[in-house]
Order: C-alpha cells, then structure tokens, then sequence
C-alpha cells in the first residue's frame, strides 16, 4: 500500500534536472525539445512567458509553489503607469495596513524592474506633505518564510510618463520583514506644507500563495546608525602579521540597505551601508571593491558623527571609477585609509539597487614605508611599499644585503638578501638552515632539491644552497637544465670552481662528445691530443670478462621473466579503462503500471547503495577522472526473475556507465553492479537522479525480449508497433517498481566550463584563420569565447588540433600576470572547442590604428610608448616561461586603459598558436604559423624562435606610431615575403625619435640571434619613456579620446546587455 500511495504523490522521475516548463532534458535544466506554451523558450525553461503589457489583450504568466507557471487573464487594467485611485489604498503613519495577497489579487507590473514583468502586488500611498521628520522607516511583516516579497516606492506623479523606481527592496527567504529605511530628501529641502508630495507604494511577491502582512511606516530624526562591519584595531594589528591575509564582505543592495543624499553628492540619492573603522596605527588599511564586475559606479564616503548625530561634513570622497572612463581597471573603489584616534564612518554607496559587491580589506604599508626618512613611499594601487635603492621589505627598511655589499657590520649570521630561503631581514625561512651566509633547504642538505631548486648540490657548478654558483660564474641554461659556466663556449679550457669544490680544469670546450656545460659525456674522457675534445673510455681485460658473465646471468634472468609474464597474460582477464568512458545505449524509460517505491522486503528487491559518492564523500571529484562505485543487487523473490535497468543520462558532459546497464538475476541470488563515472566539465552534479528500472516475471526470456524492445529507444522514437509488443510482454510481468539512484558527489572547480553557463553572441565580433571571436557572459561576467574552427578537417585531424587545444587551455590556466589577459576557462566535452578569456571593452588596439575603422583615434605619442611598454613586459613574462607567441600584432594586444597614466594599457592574447619551446621548432605540422605582415624572415622557412617575436614586436611598433597598414604599398602576401627576404624594412620619416626608431631596428635585424631579448627591449623603452616630453605633439587628443571611449562604452555595454537579458 506504501507504494502505491508514492507513486501518486511522487512525479516521474528524469535523468537529468529538469523544470516544470520541459517534458525531457538532454542536461540539467537544459530541455532537449521547446518548452511548454507558459514558460519562456529559452531552453533552461526555468522562467514563466514573459507578457507585454501593450499588447491588445495582455495575458500574464505567474509561477505556483509547484515550479508550474500559470496563465492568469486577471490583471489590473490602466492607462498609466499607476493604477486608478480606487485601486490604490491611503495609509497613514504609525498605523499597521493589513495587506493580503492571494489567487484573486489581480496581477500587475511596477515602476522597478524584475525579471517577470507581472506580479501580486497591491498599490498604497502616502501624503507626505504634512511629515515634518525626514527618516522613513517603513516596514512589512509577513507571516511566512518561505516566500520573498519586494516593496517598491516612488514619488512620480500620475501623469509622468512613467514612475521612478525611488526606492527599492527585497527580502530573502528567511526574514519575515521586508524593509526600507532613509532619508528621502535632500540637505536643501524645507517641507512648507505647500507643495503636495505623495509616496507611491507597490507591495508584490513573484509567486502565487497566501501571504497575509502588514505595512506600518513611521517617521523621525534621521541618523544613520546601522553597522553592517566593524574593522578593530585589534583585528588590524593580527592583520599586519601577515600582510597577505584579505579580508571579504558581501554587501547585498537588495535586501540592506539605508536611503540618503551623500553630504558629498547632496542631489544623488543613494542605497547606502555603514561600517566602522577602529585603528591607530603605524600602517594602512586598503579598501576594495575591484573584484566585483558591476562597480563601474559606485562610490565610497566618509561620514562624521558627533554624539550619534550625523554632521553634515564631506571629508573625502572616493570614486569607482574616472569621470573620463579612461582607465577601466579604476572600476571600484581603491581607498587607502590610514590609522586615526577617533572612531571612524564609512559608507559604500550606489543608485543600482540591485546589485551584490564583494566589498575587501587588508593592511598595507607598515611603518608606513619609512616614508618620513625618505626609504620608500605607499603606493595604493600596488598595494605595497615601493621603496627607494638600498632599502626593501615590507616596510623599506634598509636592506642587510644589496647589490652584492653588506651594509651592516654584523654579518656572519645572516644570509644574502634576495636568495633563496632568505626573508627580507636576511634571516632563513622556516625549513632552511644557515650555511655560509646562504639559506640551504632540508631536501638541499640530503643532495637533493625542491622543483624550485636548480640543481643538487653534489653536481657541476652548483652552490650549497642548490643553485647554480652565480658567484662563480654559473648560470642556470634554460635548454639543458643543467649549470653551465660562462666561460664554457670559448673553446678554450678554462679553469672553474664552485661551492666547496677546488679550482680544476674543464674537461672540454666546444669539441667533440664534450656537452653544454663542458663536460665529457659518458663513458668518454678528456682527449690528451686535443684537450677541447673527449675520446672514448678504454676497457680493461677483467672489465670485459665481467661484462661477459653478467651479460649471461642477465640473459637467463630476462627469459624467466618473460615466461612468468606470458603466464599471467594468459590468467589475466585485461580490463580497458576506456570502455568505461563511453557513452552506453539508452534504454527507454518506460514506468507505465510501474510503482515509484524505495528498495524494501515488500517489493522483493536491494540496491545498496542508493546515495553515490564514489568515494569522494567530503570533497569534490576532480574533472577527467574516473571513479566507480560497486553497487549491491538482490533478487528476494523466491520464484520470480528480476531484472534491473539502469537509464544513463545521455550528455557529453560526463558518463556515467553501469557495468553490466541491464542485470537478470534468478529467484534469491545477488550480484554486483559497477557504476564508472567519468566527469569531462565542472557543472552542477550533487543531488542529481540516475532512474533505474526493476522488473519481476517467471519467464527469464521474456525479461530478455523486454530489454531488447526497450534499447536504444526514447519518448520520441517509442512508437504504437513498440507499445503493443510491450502490451504483450507485461502480460508475463508481474510486478514493476522504479526509483533512482542519487549522487552524493559534486565536480571539482576548474577550467572546464559547461557550455550552458556561457551566453553567446550571434555574431561574432572577430574572425580569424584559427577561429571567430564571439562576445559572451558566463555566470554575470562578460568573456570573450574563442571558437576554433575545424569544418573541413577529418576525423584524426580534429582529434589531434583538440589534444594540442586542451594542452594549451592547461598551460594558460597556469598563466597570472597583469599584461596577460586572464584566462578563464574552456569548453572541450563537445566537438565546437571554445575558449574563454576575458572581456574588454575597449576592443583591441587594431581598432584603434587605422583611418577607416569606426573608433580611429590619433594617439598621443606618450600612450604610444606607454603601450609597447606594457606589450614588452607582458612579452617578457611569456618567454621567462618558455612561451612563444607566434602571432603578436595589435589585433592580439587587447586595450585596458587608453589613458597613459594607467598602471596597465595593453593585455596581450590570443595563444591559439603558441607553444612551449625549448629549441627552435622545425617540425612541417607548425609551419604557417602567424599572420604573414608581422612574421620574422626565417618563419619563411619554418623556423620559430623567441626572436621571431621580437621581430613582430617592431612592426607592432612601426604601426603604432605610423598608425597607418604596414606594406600598404605592396600588392599581396608574397611581394611582402620577397622584400623581407631581401632585407628591406619599412621606412621611416624624419619626424620619428631618433630611440623609438632605433629600437625598431634593433628589433627587426635579419639574424634573429642579433635581435635583443625582451629584457632589454623594456630596457630600451625606459629610456624612450625618459625621453617623451622632448617628443610631445602639438593639441590635444584627450577629448577625442574621451569622446571614442564613451561611445564605445555605451555600444559594447547595449551588446553586454543584449545577450544577458
């Protein structure tokens, strides 16, 4: 009886996660067919049809308590954005207003935005002429927890010609309140009771159950007392300890809340939240809001208070972002605040009412840099001290140590400043033991080395701290791995030494079998005939004798092994992880006349256990892992067959296989049954149902014509032959139950993203031979997605471009440097690989360069410089860890700021062609790589070195100055390649700086080994830096600039919020 009572009560269970709007998802909550007529057809079927409230005869849609959106033709009918005065009710102050919201309150819209246009609400208002207190306190009790109710004000009059969303708030699931607070009127406002002011209520919830509430508003002496944080002293002082430690808050505009008119912007009414900074000390406190992606206005003011009563005083006033626009890493505050007596208010404030901010705060700046002595200066937007030469630390104290001289008396006990191990007070770190004057790690000490050691201590030229002897002229070689003297090359045997060890001779130098540190390679030894070379090593009789007899011992032993290893093979039932990893058929899931029942002595059948977490009960599984859980089956019945269906999700974004997916077991026997779960992307798993089907009949055959008809069919593909053949067999069954399997598990964080959290453009915004370049926003932040395109590639060439794709997300996911563009994830379960990257506004500095593109601006030669510098350092950073660009040009270098000033206008992208490189590649599968006007000569030939980007680099350069197409002059792609070949370059004018210019040329020398690194390219740029103000132009661009940037922003913003919305 218990289960026939679940089965009503209980909906049939799906795959995956599935609204109520969608008969079948290929996904959770991602429906594989279109959704019901009310729910809107985006796919997710989560939200109810959106209805227009011009339309001729308007219909709104409504979600239930059951998930099920309901069409309603009740609505409130009006001409404006109000209602008639008979459906609006008067309230009074300090009078409780019941409020009651059920199935016959007529639905309608308010003047705030919500994601469903229509909701149960009522309208109110409020005469607020005769108020003389201006703090409002108006507050609505609910009698239940489960619902979420809004309250909506504004002061618009009935024939505007739409109401201003004033005041705005929520409230969450679990308060029974919800409340908005403040002072509604500016500093300069008098209340002479002549002019009739009346307040707007719109009271709503965006379900359909029985609320009864009340609304009570009163009035009184306005004064901002709610804290919402409080920073001590004595939290601060733990802080400065660790200068690493940041903290976070979460300020939810809304549900908290106070209104007001910032003392500093009398005229912006604001939603603000307060909290107190308690500290007087020798340090800063950093105030942030940059890591939340909706500050672009938000502000940050400080509030004295006298007695608890606000004093109408502006004392400083931070903003999220410039007036101009011009540096867009500004976007929220940064405030340095530094240690007072007195106990200080703070309010972070904004007009977007509904918006979430990650609001962070850390000590910086100890002693503050010792900036009264001149040692160093607090520099905000580092976050740090920078300090003058001689001095470092946290707080630019004098360093003991610097540039190769002590510069204190007692050393003996210390260890060099800036080596390993060694803190900034020239003390080891924990784990390091003090050996003359180095710190030597515990793995350095037993002849072994941690992964940022360069070598152990024991081989040629490595110092006692395990890297490389640079004292005595050693350096760590990039290509071998290995220490290598600077002498070593000259051909010539020059004498070294190293740590502990004493002078001695190289043992070759540039002759034959002699390696990149010259040394003999083994089993050779110096040549005494030509000393820069090594002969083989000669073997005596008994070393041959012995080879001999271990050579035969070697031999018997081999053949007992290979006999012993061909028996196991022969015992040994081999099992191919792989076949775990494949999709398996799917078996329709067929529950007519079936019972929804758990696993109990009633129905005759175990499966143990229900709840899966494949052995990750207290942590996530990690993606691209495969984990398997054994599950036990038992058939009770004493004189029936049972047989167990189990119905697999079908998607890309994991498998799960069941080993065996259909098991028949005889009258009280028991089995196991193996679940393999391989995930391919992070996405939404814990809690989600694996359906499995039981069924019981005397016949074993008839179970197995059962499975047959039901393999490889689904709702759409069951048909009316299917059905009868089915109504046939179930005359042989005679009981059917079904129930689900649970995961108890979640997908580990990564960099594999599931593909439904990315919303796309439909155009894209930039192609090239790799692939298009779309717009996009995963989980509220706009991205740029990158998708690769393969069409006319064949089945083994799309297999190896998306191994060397997924090879290359893994090693940009690695990559954090302000000049890089972040990377933030890929989607590589489905055949279209995408890559995710940060968006940026501003576009790439290609749009920027000629007279034909929309947002041609001519740049002042200040940013020019400014810009090849950040390309530089970004460059920098790329080849220390041995990464080729392949394709830098300014479509690839992404603009984060236009203003000059800005700690940071260029970010480098795009390394769809780039590659880890320790030589020279020569391979043909590379070949092509790069665009053709910006490719360095020997790329002609196929050959890639780090020099081939500084090459592109200096064109890059010509362009940004010229601002005009390289080779316009030139007819095609070849003509370019021939005068390349033939050593020509562009040319230059006489108006170009004499630094700037011969830094190109530098660059694009013939011989990539004469081009300088990228090291001393910054280097070069410095000095061009020095040398701007004798370079200036005559007028100014900053309006122009200004003016491109705005409406760029205003352009790119409506594009953002299209594919949001």
């Amino acid at each position: 009886m218990t289960c026939i009572l679940l089965i009503l009560l209980v909906p049939l269970s799906s795959s995956f996660l599935c609204s109520k709007g969608c008969s079948s998802c290929m996904a959770d909550y991602t429906c594989n067919t279109t959704c019901s007529d009310t729910f809107d057809d985006d796919h997710t079927c989560n939200l109810c049809k959106w209805s227009s409230p011009s339309a001729l005869n308007p219909e709104a849609y409504l979600m239930n308590s059951e998930g099920q959106c309901l069409k309603s033709n009740s609505i409130l009918s009006k001409n404006r954005w109000m209602p008639d005065d008979q459906y609006i009710q008067e309230i009074f102050p300090n009078i409780p207003t019941p409020i009651l919201l059920d199935l016959n309150t007529p639905l309608d819209y308010s003047f705030c935005r919500y994601p469903m246009k229509y909701r149960v609400g009522k309208w109110f208002k409020l005469n607020m002429t005769p108020i003389k207190n201006n703090y409002m306190y108006a507050i609505v009790d609910k009698n239940r927890d489960d619902v979420s109710m809004s309250m909506d004000i504004t002061n618009s009059k009935r024939d505007a010609k739409s109401g201003n969303c004033m005041a705005h708030t929520s409230s969450p699931m679990s308060s029974r309140n919800v409340i908005i607070k403040g002072n509604f009127f500016h500093s300069d406002y008098v209340n002479n009771g002549t002019q009739e002011i009346v307040f707007t209520f719109f009271i709503s919830t965006d379900t359909v159950k029985t609320i009864n509430a009340t609304l009570t508003v009163t009035f009184s002496v306005f004064q901002l007392k709610d804290n919402t944080t409080i920073i001590s002293q004595k939290e601060t002082d733990e802080m400065v300890k660790n200068l690493s430690i940041v903290r976070e808050v979460k300020y939810s505009f809304d549900t908290i809340g106070i209104y007001y008119y910032p003392t500093c912007m009398p005229t912006f009414l604001s939603k603000i939240v307060i909290f107190t900074i308690t500290f007087d000390a020798n340090y800063s406190l950093l105030l942030s809001t940059k890591r939340s992606n909706k500050l672009n206005y938000f502000l940050l003011n400080k509030i004295i208070f006298t007695n608890d009563s606000l004093i109408a005083l502006c004392e400083r006033l931070w903003s999220g972002s410039k007036v101009s626009t011009l540096e867009s890493e500004q976007e929220g505050i940064l405030a340095n605040i530094q240690g007072a007596k007195n106990e200080r208010k703070f309010s972070l404030f904004t007009q977007d009412y509904y918006s979430d901010v990650l609001f962070t705060y850390q000590v910086i700046c100890p002693n503050h840099c010792n900036a009264e002595n001149g040692q160093g200066e607090c520099v905000t937007s580092e976050a740090k001290c920078v300090c003058k030469s001689g001095y470092g630390g946290d707080d630019c104290h004098l360093l003991c140590y610097y540039h190769d001289n002590w510069q204190v008396k007692d050393h003996d006990d210390l260890c060099y400043f800036g080596s390993n191990g060694c803190d900034q007070y020239c003390k080891c770190e924990s784990g390091y033991t003090l050996q003359n004057n180095l710190c030597v790690s515990n793995y350095c000490h037993d002849d072994n080395k941690l992964d940022i050691e360069e070598c152990k201590r024991s081989e040629y030229g490595c110092a006692q701290n395990c890297y490389c002897d640079t004292a005595n002229g050693f350096f760590f070689n990039n290509t071998s791995f290995k220490c290598q003297s600077i002498n070593c090359g000259n051909n010539k045997i020059d004498q070294v030494h190293w740590g502990t060890k004493s002078l001695k001779d190289e043992e070759c130098d540039g002759g034959v079998n002699c390696n990149d540190q010259c040394l003999c390679i083994k089993g050779y030894i110096t040549n005494p005939e030509e000393t820069t070379s090594c002969k083989l090593k000669s073997i005596g009789g008994g070393a041959i004798a012995g080879i001999v007899i271990g050579g035969i011992v070697f031999v018997v032993i081999l053949i007992t092994i290979i006999i012993t290893v061909i028996l196991l093979v022969l015992n040994y039932k081999q099992i191919d992880i792989e076949v775990f990893r494949e999709q398996q058929p799917t078996y329709y899931y067929y529950i007519n006349g079936s019972v929804n029942c758990e696993p109990n002595k009633e129905s005759k059948f175990e499966v143990d256990p229900e709840q899966l977490d494949f052995g990750n009960s207290t942590s996530a599984t990690a993606i691209m892992d495969t984990r398997y859980e054994n599950i036990q089956v038992k058939n009770r019945s004493r004189n029936k067959y049972m047989m167990v269906i189990f119905h697999t999700p079908n998607t890309p974004k994991y498998v799960f296989h069941f080993d065996p997916q259909v098991a028949i077991m005889r009258p009280r026997a028991s089995g196991y049954v193996t679940c393999y779960m391989t995930l391919y992307c992070t996405t939404k798993l814990k809690g989600m149902k694996i359906p499995y089907t039981v069924w019981f009949s005397h016949s074993r055959g008839t179970l197995n014509e059962i499975a047959l008809l039901l393999k490889d069919k689904n709702f759409e593909t069951w048909n009316n032959s299917d059905q009868r053949n089915m109504d046939k067999l179930s005359k042989s069954v005679l009981k059917k139950y079904h129930h689900n399997l649970i995961l108890a598990t979640d997908a580990a964080s990564s960099t594999h993203i599931d593909m439904d959290e990315l919303s796309i453009s439909e155009k894209p915004i930039a192609e090239g031979a790799m692939g298009r370049v779309y717009m996009g926003s995963y989980r509220s932040v706009a991205v740029a997605v990158k998708q690769f395109r393969w069409e006319k590639l064949d089945e083994d060439e799309v297999a190896e471009l998306k191994k060397n794709v997924v090879a290359e997300c893994e090693m940009m996911a690695k990559l954090r440097n302000p000049f890089i563009a972040s990377y933030i994830g890929s989607v590589t379960y489905i055949p279209q690989v995408s890559m995710v990257i940060q968006f940026f506004i501003l576009g790439s500095l290609g749009e920027y360069l000629r007279q034909e593109k929309e947002d041609y601006v001519k740049m002042p030669y200040k940013l020019k410089v400014r810009m090849l510098f950040d390309t530089s350092r970004g460059m920098q950073f790329l080849h220390e860890n041995r990464i080729m660009h392949l394709d830098l040009k300014p479509d690839n270098l992404l603009v984060n700021s236009l203003d000059c000033n800005s700690a940071c206008t260029i970010k480098i992208t795009d390394f769809g062609t780039s590659r880890f490189k320790k030589k020279s590649i020569t391979n043909s599968e590379d070949k092509g790589l790069g665009t053709p006007i910006y490719a360095a000569p020997e790329t002609f030939k196929d050959e890639y070195t780090f020099a081939g980007d500084v090459y592109s680099f200096a064109i890059t350069a010509w362009e940004l100055y010229y601002q005009v197409e390289p080779y316009a002059q030139l007819k095609s792609i070849f003509d370019i390649k021939r005068h390349v070949e033939e050593g020509k370059r562009l040319s230059f004018d006489q108006n170009i700086p004499t630094l700037y210019k011969n830094m190109i040329m530098e660059c694009w020398r013939a011989d990539p080994k004469d081009r300088p690194s990228f090291d001393q390219v910054c280097n070069s740029i410095v000095k061009i830096d020095e040398d701007v103000n004798n370079h200036l132009e005559e007028g100014n661009q900053n309006e122009k600039i200004v003016e491109i940037v705005n409406k760029r922003t205003d352009r790119i913003q409506k594009q953002i919020n299209s594919i949001s919305e």
